[in-house]
C-alpha cells in the first residue's frame, strides 16, 4: 500500500483516498470518544491538573455589568465591601462542599452568606458563572440569559459584590465568580416599603440556554446577620490557604483544536478528492463532496463557537 493513497483517490481503482474512507472515520470517532474518556477519568484520578486559565477581573465585571444597567436607562449598583465578602464566601464553600448550585448540599441558601456578611437586605440577587476564560464572556453569558438579565436589570439594586475565585471543582481546575446583588434595609424601606410577608420568587431555568438560571429574594424586614456569623465561618475553607497551581492541560483547549485541525484536514483531502476526480472524469455513485463540505464547515463552526463556560 502507497503512502500517497492515504492522501489520494487511487489512480486506477478511484477509490477515496484512505484518510476520508468510512472506516477512517469511524476511527476518528473512536479516538475521540477514547479521549473525552480519558479526560473524565483524569479529573477523577489527578483532580487539578486539567482545567481553564481564565483573566477575569472583579472590577472589570462590575464595569461591564453598570454598562449594561447605563445601556438600560438604569442608575449603577455600587460596590459593597459585604456584598464582596459574601460573595467570596459562597464560592469558598461551592468549592469546600464541591457543588455547582445556588443551594448547598448541607442546606446553606444564598441568603446565608449575605446576611452572615453583615448585610441586612430588603432585595438581593445571586447570579453564578463557572470556567469563562474572560469577563466580557461572563457578562455576556448571563445577559443571553432571560434570568440572569433580569437580575443585572433589576431597578431595585443599589449594591454589587463580585468574587472571582480560582480552584478544584469536581476534579476540574476552574474559576468561579460569583456575583450578589443587594439593597439595605434602610434604602428599600424609604423608597418603597414592602408589605405582606416574605415574598421569595426562585427564577426558572431559562430557554436560551442550558443551566441558564438566576435567582432573587424580596423581604420586608431586616434578617438577624447575628444568626448567620457561624454558617460564614464555616463557609472558610482550606481553599483559602491552598495555592492554586495552574493546570497542565486546558482540556477544553485541546479538544477543539485537535478538532479543527481533523476538520480541516478532511477539508482539504476531500477538495483534492474533488478535484482529482473531476480532472479525471470519474463519477461516484457514493460521491457527495459538496454536503460533505457543508457538514463539514458546520461542525466547524460549532467546535470554533464552542465554550466550557457555564451560568447558572
Amino acid at each position: 500500500m502507497k503512502l500517497s493513497h492515504f492522501f489520494l483517490p487511487h489512480p486506477e481503482t478511484h477509490k477515496k483516498a484512505h484518510l476520508i474512507s468510512s472506516w477512517a472515520l469511524a476511527m476518528y470517532l473512536i479516538l475521540f470518544l477514547v479521549l473525552y474518556a480519558g479526560i473524565k477519568t483524569i479529573y477523577v484520578v489527578q483532580p487539578g491538573v486539567l482545567g481553564v486559565n481564565s483573566a477575569i477581573d472583579q472590577q472589570e465585571i462590575i464595569r461591564l455589568t453598570n454598562l449594561q444597567r447605563e445601556k438600560n436607562g438604569l442608575g449603577p449598583v455600587s460596590e459593597d465591601s459585604r456584598l464582596n465578602t459574601a460573595a467570596q464566601a459562597k464560592a469558598e464553600n461551592m468549592f469546600a462542599e464541591n457543588y455547582w448550585a445556588h443551594y448547598s448540599p448541607s442546606g446553606k441558601d444564598p441568603w446565608v452568606f449575605i446576611n452572615g456578611a453583615g448585610y441586612s437586605f430588603s432585595y438581593a440577587g445571586e447570579n453564578l458563572a463557572k470556567s469563562f476564560y474572560t469577563s466580557d464572556e461572563v457578562v455576556n453569558a448571563w445577559m443571553n440569559s432571560k434570568t440572569h438579565k433580569e437580575n443585572i436589570l433589576n431597578k431595585n439594586y443599589k449594591n454589587i459584590g463580585i468574587a472571582v475565585v480560582e480552584g478544584t471543582l469536581n476534579g476540574e481546575k476552574t474559576t468561579l465568580v460569583v456575583q450578589e446583588f443587594g439593597t439595605p434595609v434602610d434604602v428599600a424601606v424609604a423608597q418603597a416599603p414592602v408589605r405582606g410577608g416574605t415574598v421569595q420568587s426562585i427564577q426558572t431555568p431559562s430557554e436560551s440556554g442550558p443551566s441558564a438560571q438566576g435567582i432573587s429574594e424580596v423581604l420586608d424586614e431586616s434578617p438577624s446577620p447575628q444568626a448567620n456569623v457561624k454558617q460564614l465561618a464555616q463557609a472558610k475553607t482550606l481553599i483559602a490557604s491552598e495555592k492554586i497551581t495552574d493546570p497542565l492541560t486546558d482540556p477544553y483547549l485541546a479538544l477543539k483544536v485537535s478538532g479543527l485541525s481533523l476538520l480541516f484536514g478532511l477539508f482539504v483531502l476531500i477538495l483534492i478528492d474533488l478535484y482529482i476526480i473531476r480532472r479525471r472524469a470519474i463519477y461516484r455513485i457514493s460521491s457527495r463532496h459538496l454536503p460533505h463540505l457543508a457538514l463539514i464547515s458546520v461542525a466547524s463552526t460549532v467546535l470554533y463557537n464552542l465554550s466550557p463556560g457555564v451560568i447558572i
